[in-house]
């Protein structure tokens, strides 16, 4: 499952929610001693259905519901988004009716990016009119017009929010009349409780998911509930932003690391060119890490590290880099086993190392040291030192996206040269 860090990260930016009531990235968090790399995974192959929604069938405990299925109602880019956004909520929930216009937003913004789904979680217990409010969008949708009756339900939600049943009744119908609605059918369906039992299959399983109120969220294949969601369209633009690049990083992720073809015999030394134009140099060590600088140099050849930046910048501590996207959560699609050389240490500024996210998990993310964090030994790959230019390195500007996510990208490398010189 893919991380949502820049998300998480934000949750500080919160939206009030109905309660139930009635019922590699950075990993740091302050703590600098980690060097996390949470690599992106291959995404899945995207649904090839429309989701109408037409046919009222009850969910099954078999479907995953962290993920979309062919009976949802969905918008936006249904085939191959970079987000999806999985809504449990209650139309007379007035956080919901506040949430609404957002992902509108949202998906106004980011048509080709974004998929918006809406699934039913009526809070009965608090919200008498919640589930044949449900019931009538499903009977709009039945006739094409989910998404349209959706809006108004939110829309005019202080005028039907507080009416008796027989009256909320009559308000819907009177919707249904108005986005020209086959009525009688509408009525039919809504008086007999056609689809009641798909909203309470609905309501049943966003209970058995835990979700303490609405509005909630499945977010890319993760739970984000209640009041844990961001209200700010800031915070959610930053993390659509950040998934497109996850997203157009994966066309370029190998399927497995490449074959050995350094010489473990030769020194290689790499020069890494600055947008600012300073250049510094690393001498590879393929002795104590022949995988890793393999990998290293294949990459570097290969444009991997073309245009990167530094994602995250922590003065006396580490500057990292090697991730495409920018994000801290990006790799090449493959993983490098740990190649620990205990002769080394982590006990000077200038030594390059991989950042992972555990044991053999090393992709494309390096770093490299500003100090003494010899705290570091055993747990990651040293695969060089710097051995020209560290003062260039030492004026690569601070950035610490756990602590500002919506800091300016990081210093930018043009390119990575690897030179060999044989023995």
């Amino acid at each position: 499952m893919k991380k949502i860090g820049l998300l998480l990260v934000l949750l500080s930016l919160l939206i009030a929610a109905c309660s139930s009531g009635g019922a590699e990235g950075v990993e740091s968090e302050g703590n600098e001693e980690q060097i996390a790399a949470t690599e992106l995974s291959p995404t899945s192959e995207p649904a090839d259905d429309t989701g109408l929604g037409t046919e009222d069938t009850v969910v099954s405990s078999t479907d995953d519901p962290l993920q979309p299925r062919e009976r949802d109602w969905r918008q936006g880019n249904i085939t191959n988004p970079a987000v999806t956004i999985i809504e449990y909520g209650d139309f007379q929930c007035p956080s919901c009716a506040g949430f609404a216009p957002l992902l509108g937003r949202l998906e106004g913004a980011y048509p080709e990016d974004i998929q918006i789904i809406y699934r039913h979680f009526p809070l009965t217990s608090i919200h008498p009119n919640a589930q044949k409010s449900a019931e009538a969008a499903e009977a709009a949708g039945a006739q094409g017009k989910f998404w349209e009756y959706h809006d108004l339900l939110f829309e005019r939600q202080g005028q039907w929010s507080g009416l008796d049943s027989a009256a909320a009744r009559d308000f819907f119908v009177a919707l249904a009349e108005e986005l020209a609605l086959d009525v009688q059918q509408f009525t039919t369906e809504l008086d007999e409780g056609t689809h009641a039992d798909y909203v309470s299959a609905s309501e049943q399983e966003a209970m058995g998911l835990g979700l303490p109120g609405t509005p909630s969220a499945i977010v890319n294949g993760q739970i984000i509930a209640g009041e844990s969601l961001p209200r700010e369209f800031e915070a959610w633009e930053a993390f659509v932003k950040e998934e497109i690049k996850l997203k157009e990083l994966a066309a370029r992720m190998y399927k497995s690391a490449p074959e050995m073809t350094i010489n473990p015999d030769a020194r290689y030394v790499a020069t890494v060119e600055m947008s600012s134009g300073d250049t510094f140099k690393i001498e590879l060590l393929p002795k104590s890490a022949p995988q890793t600088v393999n990998s290293f140099v294949f990459l570097a050849r290969s444009g991997w590290f073309d245009n990167i930046t530094f994602h995250r910048v922590i003065p006396g501590f580490v500057a990292q880099t090697g991730d495409p996207s920018g994000t801290g959560r990006g790799g090449p699609g493959y993983y490098i086993p740990n190649e620990i050389d205990t002769s080394l240490s982590h006990d000077e500024k200038g030594v390059v190392a991989m950042a992972n996210a555990g044991p053999n998990t090393n992709g494309s993310q390096w770093y490299i040291t500003y100090g003494d964090v010899s705290q570091l030994d055993g747990s990651y790959t040293i695969f060089g030192r710097v051995i020209e230019g560290m003062d260039v390195v030492e004026r690569i500007t601070p950035r610490d996206p756990s602590r500002n996510p919506y800091a300016p990208e990081g210093d930018t490398i043009v390119r990575i040269s690897v030179e060999e010189i044989l023995p």
